[in-house]
């Protein structure tokens, strides 16, 4: 694995565990056996490193929002790919946090990569529910936003379980969804 990557791997990780605010470039260097100087040479910041995670998220999300299946397959999909990105709001919100108020451009590229998000998944909603897109992407992204952190903090629940039943709820109550097949 090459150096970037790695890097791109163990700042997703960490940004998960601790937060934005609460990761160090140095920390990660000395995670992977690397000087500070070798993660400049990828990564000139935190930043551009969150940056960088953001901007694959946006991808890998366009990328199974354009694989051919039915409706609650592409949703299950996108609900499935949500686990290897850097997730946007715990993103946003860790950014916030820390010292001096926090970093506010990194709170603002998470503000931005939420908003792509949303409108990613707005535009598939758009076809079946006309108008409603917009507002049916954000209850989409809360459930399955619900179910990873159920699973991460809550023991005895099964993350797989809860994106299933998550994403059959939602599909059914879409408009012309009601009897279609499940999401499986």
């Amino acid at each position: 694995m090459d150096t970037r990557r790695a890097l791109l791997q163990n700042a997703r990780k960490a940004f998960a565990e601790r937060g934005y605010a609460a990761t160090s470039l140095e920390g990660l260097a000395r995670t992977l056996g690397l000087t500070k100087a070798a993660v400049y040479h990828h990564f000139a910041s935190k930043r551009e490193l969150l940056e960088a995670l953001l901007e694959e998220g946006a991808q890998q999300t366009q990328k199974v929002l354009a694989i051919p299946g039915s409706l609650p397959q592409r949703l299950m999909a996108l609900a499935l790919a949500y686990r290897g990105q850097v997730e946007p709001l715990s993103a946003l919100m860790t950014a916030q946090s820390g010292r001096r108020g926090g970093d506010r451009e990194a709170a603002r590229l998470a503000q931005q990569a939420m908003r792509r998000g949303l409108e990613q998944i707005a535009q598939v909603l758009e076809e079946v529910a006309p108008g409603r897109g917009r507002v049916l992407a954000v209850v989409f992204a809360s459930i399955v936003h619900g179910a990873y952190m159920t699973a991460l903090h809550m023991p005895g629940y099964s993350l797989d379980e809860l994106l299933q039943e998550g994403v059959e709820l939602f599909v059914r109550g879409l408009p012309g969804q009601k009897n279609k097949p499940e999401a499986g």
